[in-house]
């Protein structure tokens, strides 16, 4: 079985640091849906603090790199769960510097949809990204996300209004893919390649 490059944790109070610095480095936020903002570190530090304390329909996670530093990378979130429907909205994932690897990536995608599919119990994993982020369109055909639609001119960020693409992963799609070897590396690098190719046509 092999071993991540990362593993999730929950927030912890300190983690308030590192977000704020990636909140305010617009580098990091370009390509993030939200509206670019600068945040103080007060502000940022009681933001996390409520994260923690209210953790039932939305959920904040740590990304950390799996070795002997532990070594928060990134953040992502579970959002809007609804636990009726059995379904929520994924935050994205937002990592920094250099843990910004398709080695983490992968991994720190299939960790949530385990999580989500699996200790959540949850059918439908639902997101957005911004329609004109190439690297985010071969990103997500890789890991195996279905296309659903687009939301044309739906949000309003770097002087212009932006179109997102909506997409969506069943409970069962993510264990035909696991179940298929479809997070391996060789499986990984075929559909990059025809994600690639599909998108120059």
């Amino acid at each position: 079985m092999k071993k991540n490059s990362v593993f999730l944790r929950a927030f912890e109070p300190d983690d308030f640091i590192l977000i704020n610095k990636w909140r305010n480095d617009f580098e990091v936020q370009k390509n993030v849906v939200g509206r670019f903002r600068y945040v103080s570190a007060a502000r940022e530090k009681k933001w996390v603090e409520y994260q923690i304390e209210n953790n039932s329909t939305n959920i904040y996670l740590a990304i950390c790199l799996n070795d002997e530093s532990k070594r928060m990378i990134g953040y992502t979130s579970i959002n809007d769960i609804d636990y009726v429907n059995r379904k929520a909205e994924m935050g994205g994932i937002v990592l920094a510097g250099e843990g910004h690897s398709i080695q983490n990536l992968t991994d720190s995608y299939q960790l949530i949809f385990d999580y989500v599919f699996v200790d959540l119990s949850l059918h439908r994993l639902e997101g957005v990204f911004l329609s004109d982020n190439k690297n985010a369109i071969l990103m997500n055909r890789m890991i195996g996300w279905s296309f659903e639609g687009v939301e044309r001119e739906a949000i309003y960020k770097n002087q212009k209004f932006h179109s997102l693409y909506r997409i969506s992963m069943l409970d069962n799609d993510y264990f035909d893919l696991l179940n298929s070897g479809g997070f391996e590396e060789k499986s990984l690098r075929e559909r990059f390649r025809i994600a690639r190719k599909e998108y120059k046509e």
